[in-house]
C-alpha cells in the first residue's frame, strides 16, 4: 500500500506519503466509508485530513491488498492516564464501505457490515519521528488477506502467534499478536450494517503462551495495568520486558486463572499428523483422501463442502507432534479435558485430532465409549475416557520442562489408551 502511486522519470511507482490519500475517482458520497470518518472526526477534531495509505489498485479491481485505505493519526497520548503518545492506525475495507456488492454482500441494519469490523493499532510514537511508519498498513493487510481467504472473524480475546518481529525488519521482540477492542473508537451502526473496532495488541513469546494457556480477554485486562503499555493497548516495538518480568504478581494471576477457569484454547493450527495401525502395521493417511475438514467450534477448517465418507473405527493411531505442539499438551489434559472441554489439533495439509472428553457432546461427534477411536479422511477424532485423561496427565508431565525442544510421538489403541 501507499498514500500515492506517483510515476517517476523511468515509468515506476514510487511511494510516497500525503494527507488524505484518495484519489478523485474515490470521492463518492459512501456512506459506509463517512461512518468512519465521522468517528475517528470525532477523537480527533484537529485532523480531518489524515495521512492515509491507500491500496494502488483496489480489491474489485485485481488488485492485492484487501483494504482500501488506513488511516494514520498522531495521538498525543495522557501523561496523567499512562497513556504515551502514539500513532493510530485505522482501517477501511473489512466492513462494507461502498453499499454496492463490489466487495461485500449487501446487508442492512441488524446485520454485520462485511465482516462486521475494522481493525485499528497503535504503535508509540518515538521522539524523533513526524511521520507514522508504513509497516502497520502491511501487517494489517496481511491479516485482511488471511480473514478474506477463510472467512474467520478476528474477535476480541483472539491471539495471533506470528513467530516473527511484526515490522518485519528489526530484532524486535513484539512478535505475536493479541486482539481488544480499540478503546476510543465506539461500534457503529450505518445504513449497511454495524461493526466494530477491534485493535492489534504487539505482545512478546510468553504474554501469547499466557494468552494461549489461559485467556487472551485475561491477558489483555493484567497488560492495561502496566503503564508501559497503558489502557490504550499501546505497542512499543522496542519494548524487551514482558508484563510478568515487569510485575511477577501477574505470572501468579495467570496460574490462579487457569485453575478457576481452565483454558479458552479450544483449537490450534500445528505441526502434527495421525497414521493408523492395523495387526501392528501403520498405514499413512494421505490428504486425497479427505473430502472436507468439518467445522470445529464455529471454524471451518477446511475447504469447500462436499459429501463426507462415513466415519470409521480404527484399531490404533500414532500420534505426531513437533515440539511446540507438544509442549500444549499438559495444559490441554489439565485445562481443557480434565475440565470436560474439548481441544482440536490441524495441520496445513487438513490433518485434524479432535480431543473429546466424557462430559463434552460435540456437534460432529461421533465417537463414544465404545467405539474410541474414529476416522473421517484425515480427520481423526478420540474418545478420552477418564482413565484415558489420568494416563495422559501422568506421561505428559515432563513435557512441562521442553528444554531439549524434542517433538512426541504417541500411540493410542481403542482399548489400551496410550
Amino acid at each position: 500500500m501507499a498514500a500515492v502511486a506517483a510515476a517517476g522519470d523511468d515509468g515506476d511507482q514510487a511511494d510516497v506519503f500525503i494527507p488524505g490519500g484518495r484519489s478523485q475517482a474515490d470521492e463518492l458520497e459512501y456512506v459506509g466509508l463517512e461512518s468512519i470518518d465521522r468517528a475517528c472526526l470525532e477523537i480527533y477534531p484537529d485532523q480531518p485530513n489524515p495521512l492515509q495509505a491507500t491500496a494502488v489498485v483496489k480489491l474489485w479491481l485485481g488488485g492485492p491488498d484487501p483494504l482500501d485505505y488506513i488511516s494514520m493519526y498522531s495521538n498525543p497520548g495522557d501523561p496523567d492516564r499512562a497513556i504515551l503518545p502514539h500513532w493510530h492506525y485505522v482501517s477501511y475495507g473489512f466492513s462494507d464501505l461502498h453499499g454496492d456488492s463490489r466487495v461485500h454482500p449487501i446487508s442492512g441494519p441488524g446485520q454485520p457490515s462485511g465482516f462486521g469490523f475494522e481493525l485499528t493499532f497503535r504503535l508509540k510514537k518515538e521522539d524523533d519521528q513526524s511521520v507514522p511508519p508504513m509497516w502497520p498498513s502491511n501487517l494489517m493487510n496481511k491479516l485482511a488477506t488471511y480473514v478474506f481467504q477463510t472467512g474467520n472473524v478476528l474477535q476480541v480475546g483472539d491471539h495471533i502467534p506470528w513467530h516473527c518481529p511484526l515490522d518485519g525488519g528489526s530484532n524486535s521482540l513484539i512478535q505475536h499478536m493479541l486482539i481488544t477492542s480499540d478503546p476510543q473508537i465506539p461500534d457503529l451502526d450505518t445504513p449497511y450494517g454495524f461493526l466494530q473496532f477491534r485493535q492489534i495488541v504487539g505482545v512478546k513469546d510468553d504474554e501469547l503462551k499466557a494468552a494461549q494457556k489461559w485467556k487472551g480477554a485475561g491477558v489483555l485486562e493484567l497488560m492495561c495495568t502496566v503503564k508501559e503499555i497503558g489502557p490504550h493497548f499501546i505497542t512499543d516495538m522496542s519494548r524487551t520486558r514482558s508484563i510478568f518480568e515487569m510485575d511477577s504478581n501477574l505470572l501468579h494471576r495467570v496460574t490462579a486463572g487457569i485453575e478457576q477457569d481452565g483454558s479458552n484454547l479450544g483449537h490450534v493450527t500445528a505441526v502434527c499428523s495421525w497414521s493408523e495401525i492395523s495387526a501392528g502395521t501403520v498405514f499413512e493417511r494421505g490428504t486425497d483422501m479427505v473430502t472436507q475438514t468439518p467445522s470445529v467450534d464455529g471454524m471451518d477448517t477446511g475447504d469447500d463442502t462436499v459429501t463426507l465418507c462415513p466415519p470409521e473405527t480404527l484399531e490404533a493411531v500414532h500420534l505426531k507432534f513437533d515440539a511446540e505442539a507438544a509442549e500444549l499438551l499438559p495444559l490441554i489434559v489439565k485445562a481443557r479435558l480434565q475440565k470436560g472441554r474439548f481441544f482440536v489439533f490441524h495441520n496445513a495439509e487438513n490433518y485434524a485430532i479432535h480431543l473429546i472428553p466424557p462430559s463434552c457432546q460435540e456437534e460432529n461427534q461421533f465417537v463414544s465409549q465404545g467405539e474410541p477411536l474414529k476416522a473421517q479422511g484425515t480427520f481423526l477424532q478420540i474418545y478420552c475416557s477418564e482413565a484415558l485423561i489420568d494416563k495422559m496427565s501422568q506421561e505428559f508431565e515432563m513435557l512441562q520442562d521442553n528444554s531439549e525442544r524434542l517433538g512426541l510421538k504417541m500411540c493410542l489403541s481403542a482399548d489400551k489408551g496410550p
